[in-house]
């Protein structure tokens, strides 16, 4: 038996022809619930689609049929959910194109749970024509086709493009739909990787939105499906979105199945506090959150911490039995990194990952490399900005405290724009001395971004040190350093570095 006969995916009324649909469908006329996505009239999505196979230069008349080569159509039989969750398995974008199939398929992509509005998905001529009013045109007209019992199964909702506060009463039904209709995962990432908002042109994530008052506390005339939205929380990332301590001390304290949280680019945070043993919260990234003056975080059960930022006023990270997974950037030199690590080796003492990014300074100083014993550390993720053509031996002297490291990853980022290549500095003798040791189990190294003959004495100590070495990754094409990192090496180098190596080892050059 079709899946259409009878089922909640056929339409009934409102005719059509094949492939394609009537300009004044009534596909958005549903009644509205207690969080009106009205407001902007709902885009007919068949004509998106129609759009966006013309962009990418499709004829309509010869798009594809799901048959079998005798003609009989396979997939209408399949039971819903396995072609929901096929669907599920696309992307948007891709998942409303099967509506112009044929009739039956019109609004299957209706009941996908996953509502994925990422516009870096679209083509960079798609990019330029949904811009501000158009992109949110487009997702409000989808939210209004996901009323009622189609609402309920969404369990991921995502909005990543470039929104400030003009797109505010728009991203405010956008909240209220995802969490009146009990959503898993709320993702608003509002700024993308090239630009970088104004932070007094950024969405505010006012109390009003989640049901508080300005107090925090809640509202009385607040539906009540607001706050059983809050109980099947378990992932939220706020990215260009300012909100502020109350309102996250909110989520943390009512959101019992929150286990991951993620801020981003938030000007409004001063203060964040996570000291609650039955809090679920096992994954936390703090990033360029720049007015932040304290992070309090104790009694948890943490798993994974990411910070990146200028170190605030007032750190305190104790009592974290379960944390494993460390990545720190404080926007400044080793100096910098040792310090903020220090303050709080007690909990990193049972780390098995770390990742550090730090800027390369001028002068190489012996001390600034000296960090605490991690005897369980596995993986050591080191991203290295450079800007001067100087040593790189002292950062083989961090790993020497580290005796269980089996894997070590360093990434070379040079930046074109500000390299100096007329500081060259040659490694101390104490730095010297102190990478004379052998390292008893690191087995992998990868250099990315290799590129210059500091790179070489920094690859030659390596093999002298691992004694266990297994294999060794070079990699010249570092997409994050321009232009150096584009170096292609000569033959003559590459058999020099392949000389170095032991016949045992793995030698891999990319």
């Amino acid at each position: 038996m079709s899946i259409f006969k009878g089922s909640p995916y056929r339409r009934q009324g409102g005719g059509s022809r094949s492939g394609g649909f009537d300009d004044d469908d009534d596909a958005g006329e549903a009644s509205s619930g207690p969080f009106d996505i009205g407001g902007t009239k709902p885009i007919p999505f068949e004509r998106l689609c129609r759009l966006w196979s013309q962009m990418e230069g499709a004829d309509q008349r010869k798009r594809a049929r799901l048959t079998s080569p005798e003609g009989e159509d396979r997939m209408s039989e399949l039971p819903g959910e396995i072609v929901v969750s096929i669907l599920s398995r696309l992307t948007l974008r891709e998942a409303v194109r099967t509506s112009v199939l044929s009739k039956p398929w019109r609004y299957v992509w209706t009941s996908i749970p996953v509502l994925n509005f990422d516009a870096n998905n679209i083509s960079s001529y798609c990019y330029r024509v949904l811009l501000g009013d158009e992109y949110n045109k487009w997702v409000s007209g989808v939210l209004a086709q996901r009323r009622g019992p189609k609402a309920s199964n969404v369990v991921e909702f995502r909005v990543c493009y470039d929104l400030d506060k003009a797109s505010t009463s728009h991203i405010d039904r956008w909240i209220k739909f995802a969490l009146s209709n009990r959503v898993h995962t709320v993702e608003l990432s509002l700024s993308n990787l090239f630009t970088r908002p104004f932070p007094d042109r950024c969405y505010i994530l006012r109390h009003e939105v989640l049901g508080l008052s300005a107090l925090g506390s809640p509202l009385k005339n607040s539906s009540s499906n607001m706050f059983v939205g809050f109980k099947s929380l378990k992932t939220l990332s706020l990215k260009a979105v300012k909100v502020d301590d109350k309102a996250i001390e909110y989520f943390l304290s009512n959101c019992p199945l929150l286990e991951r949280l993620s801020l981003h680019l938030n000007s409004a945070l001063r203060n964040l506090k996570i000291v609650k043993p039955s809090l679920l919260l096992r994954y936390l990234e703090v990033v360029s959150c720049e007015l932040i003056e304290t992070i309090d975080i104790c009694d948890t059960n943490l798993v994974s911490f990411t910070y990146a930022g200028k170190k605030p006023k007032t750190m305190l990270l104790k009592n974290a039995p379960k944390l494993v997974e460390v990545s720190i950037n404080p926007y400044g030199s080793m100096w910098h990194a040792r310090a903020m690590f220090l303050q709080h080796s007690s909990c990193f003492s049972q780390l098995e990952n770390l990742q550090l990014t730090v800027c390369q300074p001028k002068l190489e100083i012996l001390g600034n490399y000296i960090l605490p014993e991690l005897k369980n550390l596995k993986q050591f993720i080191l991203i290295v900005e450079r800007l001067f053509n100087v040593s790189l031996l002292g950062f083989l002297v961090m790993i020497k405290n580290w005796p269980n490291l089996q894997r070590f990853v360093l990434q070379l980022n040079c930046n074109g724009n500000h390299w100096d290549d007329s500081l060259k500095e040659a490694p101390r003798a104490n730095m010297r001395e102190a990478t004379r040791y052998r390292h008893p189990c690191l087995k992998v190294v990868e250099i990315a971004g290799y590129c210059n003959t500091c790179d070489f004495e920094l690859f030659k100590h390596i093999i002298e040190i691992a004694v266990l070495l297994e294999k060794i990754i070079i990699n010249t094409h570092n997409p994050n350093s321009k232009p150096v990192g584009y170096k292609q090496l000569r033959s003559g180098e590459e058999q020099q570095l392949r000389t170095l190596v032991s016949p045992g080892v793995e030698f891999v050059i990319l």
